[in-house]
């Protein structure tokens, strides 16, 4: 057996998948079939290539119904039902199990001899054949308890960048699929099928439909729940900014409009949106400018447009700007505010040409969004609605959606989320050893301490926020005097505020007996609660948790 070193292959897709709809028998309107439908629909380590391969021959595979489960990075599974299974496929031939090993491979002996997952190299006398079956043992427990009816799963290995020249005793080469056979997209789907089912009859394997989706009930989720933080915040960290089609559609009618009232939750990219539109006016030969209220954002958009000639200000316009952008725009709608921002725009409201982004729900820090001057802007303009939620995993957003009843759109964010914590403290010193515990876990798990904020309603002067700078100055900083993120290799500690706009991976919430009372307090949780993209934690002292009682019930 000689191992044959080889990039991926033209074609395979590393990054993000096009997903096809699974057409029902009954609605289907043409000859071809849908794709195979995979979760994450990202390959989440793109560089080891042998998952890669099969990744990208798997996204290519017709199945209608079907799907695949990408079971990346197993050993860090805190839940090891199938082991160290790579990929588990199902359509209505059944459910198969597939274990990739990528890399070099040797078999001297009864001794294999290969890289796992983390490209370590392992020797042991445990071949693949005997780690898929198992796995796939394993699954078919799993899903004969949880559906009441026996489910079996045939299993084969895959070696994509390996070709053997000989047989293996224990890799009959129905259930091996080598470089050879990884080579064409026809003759791995055949082999897939081909894939033996032991003694039984394929009809003990096949699925129905419903029995498709019932399967795919138990193990996407189980997947999702199961996924430790560090590999939950590498997942989030994978999907890069993607254009939704109303994203599209906006920059599309930007010539042709002279006006727009653009609206979403948070996280639904108004900012970068914003930010496009700018250039896209700058490429045009216009001068535009952003508006924005002060603090870090203002401060970092500003560094980000420098590169472009895009000026950002926090109140008095350039004397050459002939567009105007302005960004979390809630901040602005007030009647003297709009009189002093449009006074400075030739054309002003009704004949200017501007851009105006805005959180219609409840981010704002001072005072609520007037709603005279919102319907203002509405009259002058061609008003668009964001309802896709780019920064979010669907975790989050529902229990924002659920506590404060505020629409932040439907999350984009695919790959594996975990479930938002609510962490009951009954005292500071409660508090500060708790959240020490939540910090070196993170830790522990992989996340970097640049992917955590630290978040409290008044940022270093709270309690929590003041111990843990001094007990953990490694690990974090707060900002500096001027409103800027002092490091990049550290987390941050500030006030909910001022990361208004901002965001991180990793969110902690902290001190929130110090929320304001009323509608304000709620606005402060609702921007600390969309700042995190992967993971949400919550410290609840005995104050905030009558509150958060409050809000549960309000919702019911």
């Amino acid at each position: 057996m000689e191992p044959s070193e080889r990039p991926a292959r033209a074609g395979a897709r590393l990054g993000h998948t096009a997903r096809t709809p699974l057409a029902r028998p009954c609605e289907a309107e043409s000859d071809q079939e849908a794709l195979m439908e995979i979760f994450p629909s990202f390959a989440l380590r793109p560089k080891l290539l042998g998952e890669a391969t099969v990744y990208g021959l798997l996204s290519r595979t017709a199945a209608s119904p079907g799907f695949a489960v990408h079971s990346v990075n197993l050993p860090e599974h805190q839940y090891k039902r199938w082991a160290e299974a790579d990929f588990v496929i199902v359509n209505r031939a059944g459910v198969t199990l597939l274990e990739v090993k990528g890399g070099t491979v040797h078999l001297a002996g009864r001794e294999w001899r290969y890289e796992n997952a983390r490209g370590n190299a392992i020797r042991s006398t445990e071949g693949p054949a005997r780690q898929a079956l198992t796995a796939a043992i394993a699954l078919e427990e799993l899903l004969t308890q949880q559906m009441g009816q026996k489910v079996r799963v045939r299993w084969g290995v895959v070696f994509p960048l390996c070709s053997f020249k000989r047989e293996v005793a224990e890799l009959p080469p129905q259930r091996l699929a080598d470089a050879r056979t990884c080579a064409s997209d026809d003759a791995f789907a055949a082999w897939l099928q081909a894939i033996p089912f032991d003694q039984h009859s394929a009809h003990d394997f096949a699925l129905t439909d419903e029995e498709v989706s019932a399967v795919r009930d138990v193990i996407v989720p189980e997947f999702s729940a199961s996924m430790s933080l560090g590999l939950a915040v590498r997942a989030t960290r994978q999907e890069v900014f993607r254009l939704t089609d109303q994203q599209f559609a906006i920059l599309d009618c930007i010539s042709s409009n002279d006006r727009l009232l653009v609206t979403g939750g948070a996280g639904t990219g108004k900012t970068e949106l914003a930010s496009m539109c700018a250039k896209s006016e700058k490429a045009a030969g216009r001068s535009p400018a952003i508006l924005t209220p002060p603090g870090p954002l203002a401060n970092a958009l500003a560094d980000r447009m420098s590169r472009f000639g895009i000026e950002v200000t926090t109140g008095k316009l350039p004397r050459s700007t002939d567009v105007l952008v302005v960004d979390e725009g809630q901040e602005f709608v007030q009647p003297g505010a709009m009189e002093t921002v449009f006074a400075q725009l030739p054309g002003g409201l009704a004949g200017g040409r501007w851009r105006w982004f805005m959180d219609p729900n409840l981010q704002y820090t001072s005072r609520a969004p007037d709603a005279h001057s919102v319907a203002s802007l509405e009259r002058a303009s061609m008003v668009v609605r964001l309802t896709r939620n780019v920064r979010s995993t669907a975790e989050i957003v529902g229990v924002i959606r659920t506590l404060l009843r505020a629409d932040v759109g439907i999350s984009q964010i695919d790959g594996f989320g975990v479930k938002v914590r609510f962490i009951r403290v009954a005292s500071p010193n409660d508090g500060m050893r708790a959240i020490g515990d939540e910090v070196r876990e993170l830790l522990e798990q992989g996340v970097p301490p640049s992917d955590i904020a630290v978040l409290g309603p008044k940022g270093v002067a709270g309690t929590t926020c003041q111990g843990l700078l001094v007990e953990r100055p490694d690990v974090f900083k707060p900002l500096s005097k001027g409103g800027r993120i002092q490091s990049s290799a550290h987390g941050v500690i500030c006030s909910i505020g001022d990361f208004r706009g901002l965001e991180a991976r990793v969110v902690l919430l902290v001190d929130l007996d110090d929320l304001p009372a009323g509608s304000l307090g709620e606005s402060l949780l609702y921007i600390g609660m969309s700042r995190a993209s992967a993971v949400l934690q919550m410290l609840v002292p005995p104050g905030f948790g009558e509150r958060l009682e409050q809000l549960v019930k309000r919702t019911d």
